[in-house]
């Protein structure tokens, strides 16, 4: 009896020690599988990334009000938009995917005319902000690659039948913001003869508008999309009359402060197409409002 006794202590010993071998290798948790996974970025430790990482955050210079590209939501403080989310793409490819995006963000509220100047005083380290690039704004600070394409039209009252075409803005009054590129195309389009009003967010101009203060708001189809959205009683029209692709705008290299920063976004925006991402975050902003799809800023 004895022997019987000893016989299956061994085997309930043996049992034991294997079922606890066994969950030594199930204890590991999804989280803690992915947060191994999900390991930081390494760069040169000369270079602008580096310096980001050290630092903890990215400084995103975007608009509080520019649906559906930026908006702070009043109640939460919560930010969205296509340029958020491109942001939060940004700072998964320099920080890692393993946190909250937002916990390497710090948002720098800005309006098209402080856009250049965020960034050459130094308060924000990236501008992603509907940013059209120009030769003249190349001057004075980089670009990335171009993320998004799209073009300048008008939008008028429901009600307006002599509002057609860029040509019919001659001699009415029309808003656009301050330090965009809106205002040279509307002179340019009517050889100088619409009344510009400028004012710092286009939802000022849908007011405005709203108000009977102008005959038009005229900036790039999509925002006149999200403005749309807001006031159905408004409309766009006419063709595009110019071409805006934007860019991510970043300050210059001085003595290597920016090293490797240009090269990097240009690779981290292809990839960001590529990879379809891209198309998903359209899909997810931009659709809503302009009822289409893409898969690459072309189309």
């Amino acid at each position: 009896m004895r022997g019987i006794a000893r016989k299956l202590s061994i085997v309930l010993a043996v049992v034991f020690v294997a079922a606890a071998c066994g969950g030594a290798t199930t204890t590991s948790t999804p989280a803690a599988t992915a947060s191994a996974l999900a390991t930081t970025p390494t760069f040169d430790p000369m270079s602008y990334m580096s310096k980001l990482q050290t630092n903890g955050k990215i400084r995103v210079g975007t608009q509080e009000d520019n649906t559906p590209f930026s908006v702070k939501i009043p109640t939460t403080s919560k930010w969205e938009g296509f340029d958020v989310d491109v942001a939060r793409e940004l700072a998964k490819a320099i920080f890692g995917s393993a946190a909250d995006p937002d916990a390497f963000i710090e948002y720098v509220p800005v309006v098209s005319a402080t856009r250049i100047p965020s960034l050459t005083d130094g308060k924000a380290d990236v501008i992603i902000k509907t940013f059209t690039i120009t030769e003249e704004r190349k001057q004075q600070i980089d670009f990335s690659d171009v993320y998004f394409i799209t073009g300048q039209r008008i939008l008028v009252k429901k009600d307006n039948t002599t509002i057609k075409e860029a040509a019919d803005l001659a001699g009415k009054t029309v808003c656009a913001q301050k330090g965009s590129t809106s205002e040279q195309n509307m002179t340019k389009a009517t050889d100088g003869k619409a009344k510009p009003l400028l004012l710092d967010s286009y939802p000022a101009c849908l007011l405005a508008l709203q108000q009977g203060q102008v005959d038009a708001v005229s900036t790039d189809e999509t925002i006149l999309f999200g403005l749309v959205k807001q006031d159905p009683n408004t409309k766009i029209v006419g063709k595009p009359f110019s071409d805006e692709p934007y860019g991510i705008g970043m300050k210059k290299d001085s003595g290597g402060d920016r090293k490797g920063f240009v090269a990097f976004m240009n690779t981290w925006v292809g990839q960001l197409i590529s990879s379809g991402t891209w198309a998903k975050l359209y899909e997810k902003h931009i659709t809503p409002v302009s009822n289409d799809k893409k898969q690459t800023p072309k189309g």
